[in-house]
């Protein structure tokens, strides 16, 4: 019996010093966003707040729009940002199809990259969420960004993403898309398997 309960504080310690060990490594400069995906915060960026946002998918069964939330971490320098997210798809039903895109090797790791414009005023409810929370922190707002954005699949039901904001003016790249317009979620059989 003593064994048993040594056994379970043991456990529960390892379980919350993972949970709640720093997410950040200064030995490496690596800053982990979820699961094994980590990239290498620049020098003078410095934390400037987190919060979570919401985002409905398009699923192939109409009418079971599942709620999912990224949560997000954001690193500023000046008018630049970062913001570090992860996705996990809660529940059995549905899981994320594999990304299609323009694969690369960055901070050894496979990632999808995309380079995007956005016009903080006039984009997606999704993104202006993003640039009301940096305004009501008091953070300066660029008129126009380059978006380079790193995302990978983590499992079949997790998403790890880095966008780098960084302010420019019109470069022709395409508008930012929304992620339902990035993301598509597939209904899990498992009779299927």
């Amino acid at each position: 019996m003593w064994y048993a309960v040594r056994f379970v504080v043991v456990i529960m310690f390892v379980v919350m010093a993972v949970g709640c060990g720093s997410r950040y490594n200064p030995q490496t400069g690596m800053y982990r966003v979820y699961g094994t995906s980590k990239f290498k915060l620049p020098e003078g960026y410095s934390e400037a707040g987190s919060f979570n946002s919401t985002i409905i998918p398009e699923v192939p069964d109409l009418g079971s729009e599942p709620y999912q939330t990224f949560n997000t971490t954001v690193f500023a320098k000046n008018d630049a940002y970062i913001f570090s997210q992860q996705l996990r798809v809660t529940g059995n039903k549905y899981y994320i199809r594999p990304l299609k895109g323009t694969g690369v090797s960055k901070w050894d790791t496979s990632w999808r990259k995309g380079t995007y414009q956005v016009d903080p005023d006039r984009t997606s409810l999704e993104y202006r969420r993003y640039f009301d929370y940096l305004r009501k922190k008091g953070e300066p707002v660029a008129p126009s960004y380059k978006v380079t954005m790193y995302d990978r699949l983590v499992g079949r039901h997790g998403i790890s993403r880095v966008m780098f904001f960084t302010p420019s003016g019109p470069s022709g790249n395409q508008s930012l898309p929304p992620a339902k317009q990035l993301y598509y979620f597939d209904q899990d059989d498992f009779r299927q398997r």
